[in-house]
């Protein structure tokens, strides 16, 4: 039977300062308590008050605190897999508002799934969002505000619970996945998939997402104002590992579809910037697919260095 025991929680955290310190906050208020919570850091310098929650944590026990550079979602989250010391690992995005009994129920759902479900993901609400049942969603990718389950094919990294041993079998996240690293988790369901698991969707394991303005993807910048590839990038990675026929679709597609916003509508002088930013993403995707995956490394010299 597994219990919340069984599950240790892993954020990773990039530039968040408050809203971090308030999630971990929140997760340690739960009334049922998972095995370990650990905060894989890669913020260069914290604000004196972050500094001081997490080092009061860490000497407590009730956290463990891992720093690494330079800052990497995918290596955060392989991280995360090789330290954990329990059966399941619960990802969760360091800017979130936790329901008041997350962990008990994802330790509920747990017990209830298939033998070939390794990976659960929960609800996400966005700011604004509201739950909805599933029938109500006329776009062709999956809400994951809906209030039904469902076996699906894709997941969200920000409330994403895993199979430890699973998730390392098929290699983790794919560390090729640079800048905002857009589609990882995509990339990892499709991996987990080919496996032969399934990903089954819980709405009761949930959470609201703060959308932070500061840090995370967002220290990047965003997409409509910058001749940098860091948020093309991952999409076009994405796609070149699908095959000749994705990757022909996405270079006639993407580089259009990037500059077709009410944004460059309306100040049309970003349009040769973001295309920049188009080409530079495909030109660095397609050497990341030329060297190969970079999947999780068990000799990771950050987590050996912090495994007890």
């Amino acid at each position: 039977m597994t219990r919340a025991d069984d599950i240790s929680i892993v954020i990773p955290t990039y530039g968040r300062e408050a809203v971090l310190v308030d999630t971990l906050r929140a997760l340690m208020a739960q009334p049922v308590r998972a095995a370990d919570i650990i905060v894989v850091d890669q913020t260069p310098q914290h604000e004196p008050q972050t500094v001081q929650s997490l080092q009061r944590w860490s000497a407590s026990g009730e956290l463990r605190h891992v720093f690494f550079a330079p800052p990497s979602i995918p290596r955060a989250m392989n991280l995360g897999l090789l330290l954990a010391r329990t059966p399941y690992v619960l990802f969760l995005d360091d800017d979130i508002v936790p329901a008041p009994a997350m962990v008990a129920s994802l330790a509920q759902v747990l017990n209830s799934l298939d033998a070939r479900t390794t990976c659960v993901a929960g609800q996400v609400l966005q700011p604004g969002e509201a739950v909805i049942p599933r029938s109500s969603w006329r776009h062709s990718w999956f809400p994951f505000n809906s209030a039904e389950p469902a076996m699906i094919d894709d997941v969200m990294a920000g409330n994403l619970c895993v199979h430890r041993e699973s998730a390392i079998h098929i290699g983790g996240f794919d560390e090729n996945f640079r800048g905002a690293a857009l589609r990882f988790e995509s990339e990892f369901a499709r991996r987990v998939r080919a496996s032969g698991a399934t990903i089954e969707y819980r709405p009761e394991v949930s959470m609201h997402h703060l959308r932070a303005e500061r840090g995370g993807t967002r220290a990047k910048g965003t997409q409509l104002t910058t001749w940098r590839p860091h948020h093309s990038v991952g999409k076009y990675y994405f796609a070149f590992l699908g095959g000749l026929w994705q990757a022909f679709q996405a270079v006639l597609v993407y580089p259009l579809r990037s500059i077709r916003t009410h944004h460059h509508l309306a100040a049309p002088w970003w349009i040769p910037a973001t295309l920049l930013a188009e080409l530079l993403g495909m030109g660095w995707a397609a050497w990341l697919r030329l060297k190969g995956p970079r999947h999780v490394d068990l000799r990771d010299p950050v987590a050996l260095g912090n495994l007890q």
